[in-house]
């Protein structure tokens, strides 16, 4: 006898179990970091190892520790180019691997324990459904954020062009703005996350009929859906929030205390990762409620032309 199917945000939170998953993302992440931040390694060696200045920056001191690290920019701009430009390989590759990952997840997630080998090998089969999602998405969001924000800009230009910049209804259409565009990406986002889990339900589906699937599997519950991905982004992404912030003030005065400061500095990457896993679980823990009727609607044959038209005689 199967136990009964857990609501969505349960689903989520049982998600968080899959421990060396979240370990595989925070330790992908932090290798991503290293090898974006390596371009630094022989200004750092130059002009800031065994000095003042790098204890400050090792021990996080609260007042000297900016002040040092802007000076270090500033002296080092050569290197800190460089360092972008490694740093914008190191996101793009970044964005190819959560491509990857995301056929493993869908495929892994809400069916109990797991082995790498079940998680890599649908990784690799999905991988080039996951692409073809990401950049339907892309041009989704484009169009449509930049639909958005552009008459925004139209109207506060040509309806607001008389009132002062103080008035209150420049702050209301400001925050309408901020707003809707979130509530428009988190609709965008999760059509594109729901497409991408479509191959969880059909192993052989398209990318564009995965979007249809996706919009036949919010239909009716789109509140609760956007409920949940608010959830993960504000509660979830708070945390992990809420840990960085404490890497940015803590100071560390002692060996141990900079230990503790590295821990936290990767518990934090560690949160960031569980979140993703608890929202891609509750996203599975809706579309298992819902997935089924959703392809078997999609895939249904329409009634022929020939049978809505009436007999003429």
């Amino acid at each position: 006898m199967t136990a009964p199917p857990r609501g969505s945000l349960a689903a989520g939170f049982a998600a968080l179990s899959h421990g060396k998953l979240i370990l595989l993302l925070a330790l992908t992440t932090a290798a991503l970091g290293l090898a974006g931040a390596m371009p630094l390694t022989p200004a750092i060696a130059g002009s800031v190892a065994g000095t003042l200045a790098g204890d400050h920056l090792i021990r996080n001191t609260a007042t000297l520790g900016p002040t040092d690290f802007l000076d270090f920019l500033r002296e080092q701009a050569p290197a800190v180019r460089g360092a972008r430009c490694g740093a914008l390989f190191a996101g793009v590759l970044g964005v190819v691997l959560q491509t990857f990952f995301a056929g493993g997840i869908v495929a892994a997630l809400g069916r109990g324990r797991f082995s790498f080998s079940q998680f890599f090998e649908p990784a690799r089969r999905n991988f080039r459904h996951n692409a073809k999602c990401l950049l339907l998405f892309a041009a989704f969001a484009g169009i449509a954020l930049g639909a958005w924000f552009g008459g925004e800009r139209a109207v506060a230009k040509n309806a607001l062009q008389s009132v002062t910049p103080d008035a209150p209804v420049r702050t209301i259409v400001f925050w309408v703005t901020i707003v809707g565009g979130v509530l428009l990406y988190a609709g965008l986002s999760l059509l594109y996350d729901f497409a991408r889990a479509a191959r969880r339900y059909s192993p052989t589906i398209g990318a564009w009929r995965a979007f249809r699937f996706a919009w036949r599997a919010l239909a009716g519950a789109r509140l609760r859906a956007l409920l949940l991905f608010l959830f993960w982004l504000f509660a979830g992404g708070g945390v992990a929030a809420g840990a960085v912030l404490a890497t940015w003030c803590m100071p560390a005065v002692s060996l141990p205390a900079v230990a503790a400061l590295l821990a936290l500095q990767f518990a934090a990457l560690w949160l960031r990762a569980a979140v993703r896993v608890g929202a891609w679980g509750s996203y599975i823990g809706f579309l298992d409620r819902r997935g089924r009727p959703a392809l078997s609607a999609l895939s249904a044959p329409r009634p022929a032309a020939s049978s809505l038209e009436p007999v003429r005689t």
